[in-house]
């Protein structure tokens, strides 16, 4: 049975990453957990030194009162003060205390011609002056001593605090800054790994979910160090203490160990709950923030359907479902902490009753009783960060699953060869052999494809929704890897080529244009940072996007919107087709890139774009039968399946599926829409 849970390897690696760091934090911590229990010594000595001034005091008293009862009998002797000098000079000499036997002080009265049993009555007095005189010598020393032993313990304490101070800051200090350290490694490692992952996996996830581990999750792993901490403080408090009650008293010790076993049962059970329940919690609060992520993104949507109370709902009652399973977790957390307090309280209640004992068979005094109750709790304490580290490791546990199961353990797009290589002097011919693609779910969406494509060719992708456009598309930007058949660049098949090196040379303009929320200059150079503002301003130009920013209040330092919510769908498209060409792709792919263009806009894009097709390879993802016609090699598919192909001219005298949704469209039957 443990008390304290055993270091999961994910989390210890990590930890290893700042171990420097949170070394010092916790060096502080052990000198400030063996300075709270050092500060015990110190105060048992203050109390008995208060204990041995007031204990003087006492005595003081009880001398007067001797005094008193000894002044009478001094009185009722009447015997001649001087012989009475010589007599107990004499008697000195014989025993320095006075205490003398019968035969010595008959001995002292004959030679002083005084009467034995006056003077040994005149002796007892003086015995009892000088036992006075000499105890009042021993307080006035006793006194003095426990002053100056008060005095130093009283700086001894403020000493260990000032100490205690000192390490405490440190403690914080270390601990934070490796904390804040660990969480930001982690979030850039995450981030680094998210942009290696494979593209199914975004298509597989919540946007929201992923959001919610990257900051709920890796906040709540930054609590790990203070596992760490509380770990080792914990434990020094509560077994330092427990030490100092052994050796104060060794059955008040035995008393307190009793308990130890049952708080060990009670934390490793509620533990394991902690954690099931802390798990369930991050669930429900990814779900929570992938709802708020995706109502905000379609907030337009949203209002335009009138979908508002529809979707209060849903988040409703997914906030309603996190409520209950935070509930529950509170619930097992609550029932943690009281009952080691319970515990405790037991305890400490139960070693009262013995010391209350023990001081009665004056085994122990009041300053022993105090201290002890002080030691025990220390100890109390330190069960009680025990049962902390048990609940905050449980959930950092639950988070560092989520953290490995949903991110870091996903493996990364398939990993290039060693010897990968580039092309020095590409030309971006594409060629597809006998090319078939199953997705990880077991669909379908291309069988036995072929096709070549030259520099300077344009490749139409004629078909209807679900026939395995996108798919081609993808697998050119090596985005998945052919289930069967092979794909070549310039001759070379992809798996010999570097995958960073081969998607630069694409430019890929989407139906529904993405920009990121800085400038419109940062957007243009994305996939191209060095590009000069010449280049920019060409690419601008070229894609007719050159007028609408000069009118922009910064021009190409106007900040975007997220995701370009500020510019319209027709800018939108022209800066996507702008930073495609500012990269000078060798290959342009264009999922009808000039859908959302106006018809002026539309006609200059065209045209710039024709231009720049003749120099480079261009595919087109046609959902228009005129952007497939200005193509010069057409490709229609339909399930996966190649059905012709050729040029458009060619396609029409075949009269096969093309030519029968050309003559629809020409008929008026179909408005030019593929899909």
């Amino acid at each position: 049975m443990r008390f304290l849970p055993r270091l999961d390897r994910r989390i210890a690696a990590e930890l290893r990453r700042q171990q420097k760091t949170i070394l010092k934090g916790l060096v502080c911590v052990v000198v400030t957990s063996l300075l709270t229990v050092a500060t015990l010594k110190l105060t048992l000595t203050a109390l008995t030194a208060i204990e041995d001034a007031a204990a003087t005091r006492i005595s003081q008293e009880s001398l007067k009162l001797t005094e008193k009862q000894v002044e009478p009998i001094a009185g009722r002797l009447g015997v001649d003060k001087g012989k009475l000098a010589r007599a107990i000079e004499e008697a000195r000499k014989t025993a320095d205390n006075l205490d003398l036997t019968r035969e010595q002080i008959e001995e002292v009265a004959r030679k002083q011609k005084l009467d034995a049993t006056v003077l040994g009555q005149e002796i007892l007095v003086a015995r009892q002056e000088l036992k006075r005189q000499e105890t009042q010598d021993q307080i006035a020393i006793r006194q003095n001593n426990a002053l100056q032993t008060l005095a130093l313990a009283c700086f001894g304490v403020v000493a260990l605090f000032a100490l205690k101070y000192v390490f405490t800051r440190g403690q914080v200090y270390y601990l934070s800054k490796a904390s804040n350290r660990l969480a930001t490694d982690l979030r850039q490692r995450l981030f680094d790994k998210l942009m290696r992952l494979p593209v199914q996996y975004f298509n597989s996830k919540r946007t929201g979910e992923i959001q919610s581990i990257v900051s709920n999750d890796v906040g709540v792993y930054q609590s790990a160090v203070m596992v760490i901490r509380d770990s080792i403080d914990g434990p020094i408090k509560a077994l330092g203490a427990l030490a100092f009650v052994f050796y104060m008293q060794p059955l008040l010790g035995l008393i307190a160990l009793m308990f130890v076993p049952l708080l060990a049962f009670v934390v490793n059970r509620t533990g394991r709950q902690i954690r099931d329940a802390q798990s369930q919690i991050q669930d429900d609060l990814a779900s929570v923030t992938a709802l708020s992520q995706e109502a905000l993104s379609g907030a337009r949507i949203i209002k335009s359907f009138s979908a508002e109370d529809q979707m209060r709902g849903i988040f409703d009652e997914s906030a309603e479902k996190q409520y209950q399973s935070q509930l529950t977790g509170a619930r097992r957390i609550a029932s943690l902490r009281p009952t080691v307090e319970f515990l405790g309280a037991v305890a400490i209640a139960i070693i009262m009753y013995a010391c209350g004992h023990l001081a009665k068979a004056n085994l122990l005094a009041v300053a022993d009783i105090i201290v002890i109750v002080q030691a025990l709790d220390i100890v109390n304490q330190g069960f009680k960060s025990i049962t902390n580290v048990t609940s905050t490791y449980n959930q950092v546990q639950a988070a560092v699953d989520r953290i490995h199961s949903h991110i870091l353990d996903i493996p990364d797009e398939r990993s290039e060869r060693a010897d990968a290589r580039e092309i020095a002097d590409a030309r971006g011919r594409i060629e597809f052999k006998d090319v078939s693609f199953t997705y990880p779910d077991g669909t379908e969406a291309l069988k036995h494809v072929s096709f070549t494509l030259e520099p300077g060719e344009s490749l139409a992708l004629v078909g209807p929704s679900g026939s395995g456009k996108s798919t081609i598309a993808d697998l050119v930007l090596r985005f998945y890897e052919p289930t069967s058949g092979s794909i070549t660049f310039d001759g070379i098949p992809y798996p010999d080529l570097k995958v960073n090196w081969l998607r630069a040379q694409f430019g890929v303009v989407p139906q529904q244009t993405f920009l990121f929320a800085g400038t419109i200059r940062d957007n243009l150079r994305l996939g191209r940072s060095e590009a000069s503002d010449a280049e920019i301003e060409q690419a601008a130009q070229m894609a007719n996007a050159k007028p609408f920013i000069d009118q922009s209040p910064d021009g190409m330092d106007t900040v975007l919107g997220e995701r370009g919510v500020r510019l319209s769908g027709g800018e939108l498209q022209r800066l996507a087709i702008a930073r495609a060409l500012v990269k000078d792709p060798k290959v342009l792919i264009l999922d009808e890139a000039t859908s959302n263009l106006d018809s002026v806009s539309e006609k200059v894009v065209t045209q710039a774009i024709e231009e720049v097709m003749h120099k480079r390879t261009t595919l087109f993802i046609a959902h228009r039968l005129t952007t497939a016609a200005r193509a010069t090699k057409i490709l229609v598919i339909r399930r996966g399946e190649v059905l012709e192909t050729g040029t458009h001219e060619s396609l029409l005298a075949k009269d096969g599926p093309y030519a029968g949704m050309y003559r629809a469209f020409t008929s008026g039957i179909l408005d030019g829409q593929i899909d």
